[in-house]
């Protein structure tokens, strides 16, 4: 009995060195938090879309691993810059990670405009796209003008992020409108014209009419459209009208389709229709629709 109770202690003895040696060796091949953080924006720089998207995702749920448990409905940029105040130390990695990877991103999804096929349902990249352009726009970070310029096209978040910087964007946003993309062009207009509106001035305003003269003779139509939208918000509107006049009989883009007004003889010329729009709006004294 004896000898088999030593037996059993010198085995639960062995067995507990052995998960205390495993418990060691587990926590030094573990990453610390540093670690972690270093292997995610590495992953971040990678070139494949596939590690761009998984790194982004680990990088959000890092950050928000410290974030009180609860009921909150914080999104992802609070989540961020929460983290970011928490920690200064990490923050100019972290934030010049996230502007480098929306730069790339935009060269992917706006310029080439073809993201490549993988396993990712193309919904969860478009949204894993939109979620890093808001991220980015949160950023208090002038560093990240270019890379939101170049996310123009994507609406309200670039959009917003770049008007916080005022006439910091302004250069960046007017490089925009020598983009081959039309779409690109039209959105930095509107983007350009509302800058130069708010600097209150008469050379910005002498500005933002040179821009809106010179993007009616853009080769593409939805540039025309957004010029002409715009002068309808000018105080000098009247003194396109000829200008607008000779749009509504000439401009030659043809649509499939009826003009909602039955203008163009049943046809559809989007750019004239608007410039016939502006018209009425002059004649009746409408207040513009921004």
């Amino acid at each position: 009995m004896f000898e088999e109770a030593m037996t059993m202690r010198s085995g639960f003895l062995i067995l507990i060195l052995g998960l205390t040696m495993s418990g060691a060796v587990s926590a030094q091949e573990a990453p610390s938090g540093k670690n972690q953080l270093l292997d995610i924006l590495a992953r971040m720089h990678n070139q494949d879309l596939h590690t761009h998207l998984t790194a982004f995702n680990d990088l959000m749920s890092y950050v928000s691993s410290e974030w009180p448990k609860g009921p909150q409905t914080t999104g992802p940029s609070d989540t961020l810059n929460n983290f970011l105040t928490r920690h200064p130390d990490k923050a100019d990695q972290v934030k010049i990670s996230l502007i480098h990877l929306l730069s790339e991103e935009n060269h992917l999804f706006i310029e080439t405009k073809n993201p490549p096929p993988d396993s990712n349902d193309e919904d969860d990249v478009g949204e894993y796209y939109a979620e890093l352009v808001d991220v980015v726009s949160s950023l208090n970070d002038e560093r990240a003008i270019p890379a939101l310029a170049g996310a123009i096209t994507t609406g309200g978040m670039a959009q917003r992020g770049l008007l916080k910087y005022g006439d910091k964007a302004l250069g960046p946003v007017l490089k925009q409108l020598k983009s081959s993309d039309a779409l690109v062009r039209a959105s930095a207009l509107g983007l350009s014209t509302e800058i130069l509106e708010g600097r209150k001035d008469s050379a910005s305003h002498a500005q933002m009419i040179s821009l809106i003269q010179s993007s009616l003779k853009d080769p593409a139509a939805v540039v025309r459209r957004h010029a002409v939208r715009e002068i309808d918000c000018l105080d000098e509107r009247q003194d396109f009208i000829p200008v607008l006049q000779e749009i509504a009989k000439t401009d030659p883009d043809k649509l499939p389709g009826r003009a909602d007004d039955g203008g163009d003889g049943g046809q559809f010329y989007p750019v004239r229709a608007d410039a016939r729009r502006v018209l009425r709006d002059v004649q009746n004294n409408v207040t513009c629709k921004p």
